[in-house]
Formats: C-alpha cells, structure tokens, sequence
C-alpha cells in the first residue's frame, strides 16, 4: 500500500473530524467500562483471596467449635499433649468510626511462627507491644497512609464486645523504617493479641478455633481425640463458597460491561460504512490510476486500526481511573455478603491489559469488515453508488432475518436442557440478544414501508421515512444500538425491581416481632455475638411481651463441608409467615416434626448450592456429635447467599448441651401498648447490664438490608448509564452520517421552497421514528433479558429465587429516555442541515 493511498484516503480525517470523534468516544467508553470492572473485580478478588489467605496461613487444617467459641483450655491440653503445630485464634469483624468494616485476628505471637508472618516475630517491636500491652493492635501499613491517623493514636473500635478504645501501632515508625511503601492498601486484616481481641469481640476465656499443620497419618489421630462439641476440618473448606459466589457476582458485572463495547461495534460499523460511501469518488479515482482491491481493502481496515488502537488507549486510561470508582463499590459488595476486604487502590496488570487492547483494536477490525469489503468490490464510479449498498443491505437484512431464528432457537435450547450451568445462561443471553438485534434490520425495514404507506398522502413525514427507508445501511445498525442499550437498561430495572419487591416482601414476612435486643455491634460482626438466654424473663417483665423467639446462627461441619445453622426458638405462629416453597409435610404438622425429630428446612439457596432436596438427609455437628437430619423442606430467604440451614433449638439441644447464648431476642408485645415507653425501659434497663445491647425496631432492619441491598446494585445502575451514553453517541452519529449523505435531497427541498424550519422537522421526525421504534423494540427484548437474568443467571449464580415484577414506570420511563435521546441527537444534524450552503451541496455527485 502505497503512502499517496494511504494520504487520499486519511485526508477526511482533517475534513470531517466530529465523526470521527464520535467514534472514538464510543470505542473509549466502551473500552473503559471493560477495563474498569475488570480492574475492580480482579483488585477485590485479591484483596479478597489476600485476607482470606492471611486469615488461614499455612495451616493445613482448623479446629472449629460452636458459634460462640470454646474453652481456651483445651489449647493447653492439646499443646501438652505434643501437638506443637497448633496456634489458637480469635477472630471476627468490627467496625471503624468512619463506618467502613475490618477484620480482628486476635493471635498468639509465640505460636505464629509456622502460621502466619504478620505477628510471628517476637523479637520484633510492634510484636513485643502487642503481648506487653493490652489494648494495642497492628493495622496494615497502608491504613496509616490512607486514614492520615498517627503512630500511637487511639481508635474507637465497635465489635461483639462493643465499644473499645485501642491503640495502634505503625510498624514502619516503631521500627523506625519507612516500608510502608510495600504495603499493597489499607487492607482489612488488623492483628493483636489474643487477650486483646477476646475483649474485643466478647470471647473472655474462649477461642473461635485452632489453626494446626497436619500430614496425612496424623490428620485421623488427631480427629480420634478431639471432644464432641470441635471439628476438624481442611482450610481449603471454609471460604470456599464464598469465593464461588464473589465470582459469579463479578461475572455478572463482566458481562454487563461488554454490551458497551458490543454497542460501540455497532458505533465503529456505522462510521466505516459511512466513510466508503462518502469517499466513493476517491475510491473511483483511485481504481482508475490502478489501485488494486487489495489496497483499497487494506486501507478501510487500516483505518479502523488506527479507531481501535487510539480509541482502546484513551479508554484503557480512562478505564484505569474509573476503576478506582468501581473498585470500593465492588469491595464493599464482597464484604457486605462475604468476607470484609478493603481497597484502595487498583494495579493494572498487563495481562489485563493486553486483552482489553486485543478486545478493543479486534471489535474495531471486525466491525470494518464488511465496509472494507464494499469499498474493495467497486470497480468504479458507477459501483461505488449508495443504491447499490442499499439493495444489498435490504438482501442482507432477509438472511440476517433467517440466521437470527436459528440464534434464538439455540438460545432457547440452551435454556431449555439448561447446559452448561451459569456460563451456559450467560450464552443464552447473548444468543438471544445477537438473534433479536440481528432480526430488527429486516423488521424495520418493513416497519418503515407501513408508514410510507399510512402517511401516503402527506409530504414531509413521507420523505422522512421513505429517506429513512432508503438508508437501511444507515439506520439498522444505528437502531440496533439504541434498541440493545434500552433493552439493556429495562433488563436490568426488571430484575433489580423484581429483586427488590421480593427482598422486602421476604422482610416484611421474616420480622414477625414488634421489638429486637441484638448485641451492639455492627451488623457483620452480629453471626457471632451473644447475649445471655436469661434475660428472657427480665425482657418479658419490662416489656409485657406476649411471646419471645430466639435466633443464633453458627457454623457446624457437615458432610457437606461448613455451613451456616440458624437455630431457633421460634414464637407459636412463626410458619404461619415463613415463605415456605417446598415440604414433605403439611405445614400444620411441619411445626411439630421440627420440634420432635432430627429435622431441619432449608433456605433456597442452600438447595441450589448443595442439590438438596425435601426427604434427604443431612449430617450436622450438634451438641452430642454427629447427627442426620431429615430436610422437611426449602423455604426464600435472601440473608444469607451461600444458604442456611434452620433448625429449632429442641432439636439442637436433643442429646446435648444447650446453646452458649442467643444471637437475638424477638419481642411481641400486646395490642395496643406504648412502645415508646417500652423501648425506653428496655434501653435503661440494657444500659445496667454487663453485655452491651440494643433494642431495634423492625423498620430499622429493614432499612439497614435495603441499604446493603441498595449499594449491591449501585454499580449495575452505573453500567447502564453508560451503556446509554453509548447508544446516544451511536445514533447521534447515524444521524448525522445520513444527513451530511443525503444533503444534496435537502438542497433540493430547499431549492423547490422548503424553509430551514421544515428542514429541521425533517430531520427531527427521521430522529423521532428511529428512537420510538428503538424504544418499543426494546420492550420485549428487555423483558426477556430481565426473565432470563431472574430466573436462569440469578438462580444458577446464586440460588435466589424471585417473584418477577414487571416495572412499568421504569419501562415507560426508558421508552421516553430512548425517544428524548434520539430527539435530542438530531438536534446537531438539524441544525447543520437548515444552515448549509445549497450551491455546494447540490453540485454533490450522488
């Protein structure tokens, strides 16, 4: 390819640069969305793998016991007994003045040494302080540089325990060396001393577990010893389904953030196109001074090289910006349902960004293509004609028509036979998106015909349309973008809609009690809080409740690896509101069999997760070792992804020792008393006692979940807005490509008496008539794409099942956001049209 080609053909660059601006813009933002959750998901994913890493060590395996901990004892007894490997632990989350959550390893530093580098070092200074002093505890380096706090500053902690002041320490400036350079970010993990944290996280006298290292032959000796209330179980168990489930959250973001960039495809082809036809007498010319195929071919698609690399470069850099953005809302997601994590920051990685470069610079290639090839089929000044493309382009748009049927029905076998789990329903998605967005060519096109026919009789909405007829080439793929942003954003009100109304629906069910006592302590840290089961008759005496329940949840070894145990003791009517799905046995006979036998129900998400079934059997570690329960049945519940096991405490206690406290107490209070003055006497009565807690109404609980639920989806709704912006840019340059093409027609409507106010109707009303068919195509394809995120994506990911709910609002309110935006994107090419200069624009050759 010769330069003189090369500098013909990149001459329009300097002519016309808004359109090549506006390719570029959507190839960045498209690029910069994919960068930027790819960044945030794989920054929480290794602050996620680090904390859970630091947590475990090198430990092979952990000795577990019941949720509130066991004698610190038997620590003694097995290190006595030669089990040197050993080194006990006290952990759990807290909470910080600033709101945000971190995680308390309370350790023993004579133990660390084979376990864990961050308090192993006895001779170490910031360590000998840790045992020396009480109240002292090491953040991680980077928290002194993010929070601005100093060496030795003293910090108000709130934990199980709660409220405690704390000093902490600054390893860099005790050591007396600045290495906190090293540090990766703030982190989560602070460690102290075990003493310290039993404080902390109310554990006086007790452990959370036992980290040992064990070889194979020692690992059955060891589990012969251990008393009926400790389990051994491998490190590999505990965190597993958590990272499963952070996994399937940022898949889910992942593929929301390609749509951007497949809307930008449509961007890139509708601008190549576009620039052939412009340039047909440049090719022409260049044909006759005998510039092969190959050349003109090569040079279309150096072109869009050139979009690719410059437009991936600008996004990846905007990408990395944005993803500090994305990133803290992506970590507060994981440590709202997983595990606390903290970032401050992201790292590019280059193998991140060597495949966003690919992805970027090979969706610009492969949307040329097909004008790359038009511009190397002409032979001439009379091939190179916008009719010729348009009579091809309405051929095309009949057997695009034809192999969008057999994408869908491969989407629907997909979700039919269910293949291939989670990545199988994200294939469906995008099947069924490429059949329905592959199809609208060939609808619009006879859409378009109709209303040439319905407004025969009237002159200027018929040239509108039969103009936009005329440019399928122009307006298909223009519409198909808007069409799959809107579609995109109703697709996600309907499930984010659907989600919400059955997350308060389940809520308004699952708080059947008028008052709360809870510990005081953020809600993280609450699974493992207690409060003594005594004050139950303190509670009913100054509140005149009617009926107190009681709920703990716990971790217990079962066959099927750790899982969550809600034991309750439940008030009379409690399955009258239990959203029960599933059951063995009538429900007026379900409370009975509960109580009486070794049976247990299920929340949806544990059955997804572990393919349980009503009438299986479940071996759990209860008081008196290993039982079997009897699953009775599933029922919703949306506090817990990994699922919970519920269990009555009858049942829990049989054969055992009853539970070491309750997590929560539940009080129903009689008709028509003060609850005002109710909570007033609790809360002086609590404020006596020696365990800090706090009485809650149902409203607040609910609040606190929907605000977690809230910023859960925050990032979805930004990814929308994106993805909109995209689209506006497409059909903003769709309009203004067929009205800088068709200027000539608009110089002759001028010439034969049409004023520039009729020019700008012209235009306006093409723009009306692609946005509304955009936006009411959008409907069934965004309703589709919400049922199949419910009921297909959700359930395989996470196991939650939801009523749908059609958001009629939203949907309305995105139809008239779509029509608004193409409205408003013809506004420029109006305003260009009604002030061109005619002589110019009628001496065109079409």
């Amino acid at each position: 390819m010769s330069l003189l080609v090369l500098r013909a053909w990149l001459r329009d660059w300097r002519r016309r640069p808004l359109q090549r601006l506006l390719t570029l813009v959507g190839v960045i933002i498209g690029v910069a969305v994919v960068l930027a959750v790819d960044l945030a998901n794989q920054s929480a994913q290794r602050a996620f793998d680090r904390s859970m890493d630091e947590v475990a060590g090198a430990a092979t395996h952990q000795l577990l016991g019941p949720a509130s901990g066991f004698d610190e004892a038997f620590y003694r007894e097995l290190r006595m007994a030669g089990w040197r490997d050993t080194a006990p632990i006290v952990e759990g989350p807290a909470r910080l003045p600033d709101g945000s959550t971190i995680y308390v390893l309370g350790v023993d530093p004579l133990a660390e040494g084979p376990f864990r580098g961050a308090a192993s070092d006895i001779g170490d200074a910031p360590v000998q302080r840790l045992v020396t002093e009480p109240g002292t505890i090491l953040p991680p380096v980077g928290w002194f540089r993010d929070s601005g706090r100093a060496h030795e500053s003293r910090v108000t902690l709130e934990a199980a325990g709660g409220e405690r002041e704390v000093t902490v320490i600054d390893r860099a400036a005790e050591r007396d060396q600045a290495d906190a350079a090293t540090d990766e970010g703030g982190g989560s993990l602070w460690v102290t001393d075990i003493a310290t944290a039993q404080g902390l996280l109310d554990r006086l006298g007790r452990l959370d577990r036992i980290d040992v290292r064990l070889t194979d032959a020692e690992v059955d000796v060891l589990a012969e010893t251990l008393p009926a209330e400790l389990e051994l179980v491998p490190v590999e168990s505990r965190g597993q389904a958590a990272r499963e489930l952070a996994q399937a959250f940022r898949t889910n973001l992942t593929a929301m953030s390609l749509l951007a960039l497949l809307i930008a495809a449509f961007l890139i082809y509708n601008t190549q196109t576009f620039a052939v036809l412009r340039r047909r007498e440049v090719i022409a010319s260049l044909r006759l001074v005998g510039v092969g195929r190959r050349a003109i071919f090569g040079v279309v698609l150096l072109e869009a090289l050139l979009v690719g690399v410059i437009g991936t470069l600008l996004g990846a850099l905007l990408g990395i910006a944005l993803a500090q953005v994305l990133v803290a809302q992506v970590a507060q997601t994981v440590t709202d349902h997983f595990f606390a994590v903290a970032v401050t920051g992201v790292t590019p990685r280059p193998l991140a960004l060597g495949a966003v470069f690919l992805l970027g610079v090979g969706l610009s290639l492969l949307a040329a293509l097909a004008p790359a090839w038009e511009a190397a089929r002409a032979a001439g000044a009379g091939s190179t004609g916008r009719g010729g493309l348009e009579r091809r382009a309405r051929r095309w748009a009949a057997w695009l028509a034809v192999l969008s049927i057999a994408l869908l029905l491969a989407g629907g076998g997909l979700i039919v036979t269910g293949a291939g789990a989670l990545m199988g329903g994200f294939v469906a998605l995008f099947l069924l998106i490429a059949g329905f967005v592959l199809l609208l060519p060939w609808v619009l096109a006879w859409t378009l015909r109709g209303l040439a026919a319905l407004v025969r009789g009237v002159t200027l909405p018929r040239i509108a349309v039969r103009s936009l007829e005329r440019s399928l080439s122009r307006s298909a793929p223009a519409t198909s973008a808007l069409t799959l942003a809107l579609a995109a954003a109703i697709g996600v009100a309907v499930m984010v809609g659907s989600f919400r109304g059955s997350v308060e629906q389940w809520l308004g069910q699952a708080l059947t009690s008028d008052l709360y006592v809870v510990p005081a302590a953020p809600a993280s840290a609450r699974g493992g809080a207690r409060l003594p089961e005594d004050w139950t008759a303190d509670l009913v005496a100054r509140s005149g409740a009617v009926s107190v329940s009681t709920g703990s949840s716990q971790e217990v070894v079962s066959e099927r690896g750790l899982v969550n145990l809600y034991v309750v003791r439940p008030h009379a009517n409690w399955l009258d509101y239990l959203p029960l799905l599933e059951s063995t046995v009538a429900r007026e006979a379900l409370g009975e069999r509960l109580a009486t036998e070794d049976a247990v129900l299920v929340t949806e998400p544990f059955a997804a997760h572990h393919d349980v079934r009503p009438g299986d059997r479940l071996s759990l570690a209860v008081p008196g070792g290993q039982r079997p329960f009897e699953v009775l049945g599933i029922y919703r519940d949306y506090g817990n992804p990994s699922g919970t096991v519920l269990m009555t405490q009858a049942a829990f206690v049989r054969a055992g020792m009853p539970p070491d406290g309750v997590g929560s107490f539940g009080l129903r209070l009689p008709a028509g008393v003060d609850v005002e003055a109710v909570v007033e006497r609790l809360e002086a009565w609590l404020a006596e006692q020696d365990r800090a807690a706090l009485v809650t109404r149902p409203g607040d609980i609910e609040q606190e979940s929907m605000a977690i639920f809230d910023r859960t989806f925050a990032i979805t709704h930004l990814l929308r807005v994106i993805t909109l912006v995209v689209a506006f840019i497409a059909i903003l340059g769709a309009l203004m490509a067929l009205q800088m093409e068709r200027a000539r027609e608009f110089a002759t409507l001028r010439s034969l008496g049409l004023l520039p106010g009729g020019v700008r109707s012209l235009v306006v009303l093409q723009g009306g008539v692609l946005g509304t068919f955009a936006a009411l195509a959008a409907i069934p394809l965004g309703l589709g794409m919400g049922w199949l995120l419910i009921e297909v994506i959700n359930r395989e990911a996470f196991g939650w099942g939801m009523d749908l709910r059609l958001p009629w609002d939203e949907v309305v309110e995105t139809v008239l956001l779509g029509i608004g935006a193409a409205l408003l994107a013809s506004a420029i090419p109006a305003w260009r049209m009604a002030r061109m200069r005619l002589v110019p624009a009628l001496r065109e050759v079409p």
